[in-house]
């Protein structure tokens, strides 16, 4: 039982090799079926062959997939340049907030001050 399970791990990849063997040899099969009929020219207003449709059409969504990764990279070099942005204005403005709550605060205490003066009734 022990040498049946050291051996099937090993069995795996040689499955595997005879299997990409025979489809290698399908697909040289097949390429020579298609190099014949390429020698002869397809006739006037005739469809193309689904399988080249389809390859078409796979050509075609890849290509779209790729220009909309594109887009995407692009969208992300943009939203990084706004977030820079946006951190700039967030050092510029945080001074800024504190010093104008201070000055509202220096305003506050004037206006308090002008209440208690001689003739105001804020004086105890």
């Amino acid at each position: 039982m022990a040498d049946d399970e050291q051996s099937t791990p090993g069995m795996i990849p040689g499955l595997v090799q005879e299997l990409a063997a025979q489809l290698r040899g399908i697909t040289e099969e097949l390429e020579g079926l298609a190099s014949i009929r390429d020698r002869f020219p397809p006739a006037p207003g005739t469809f193309p062959l689904p399988a080249t449709m389809s390859a078409a059409q796979l050509a075609s969504i890849a290509d779209n997939i790729a220009a909309q990764r594109r887009s995407i990279d692009a969208l992300k070099a943009q939203l990084s340049s706004f977030d820079e942005q946006l951190a700039v204005l967030e050092q510029v403005l945080g001074p800024l907030a504190e010093w104008s709550g201070k000055w509202a605060e220096l305003e506050q205490r004037l206006l308090n001050l002008g209440g208690r003066g001689p003739g105001g009734s804020g004086r105890p």
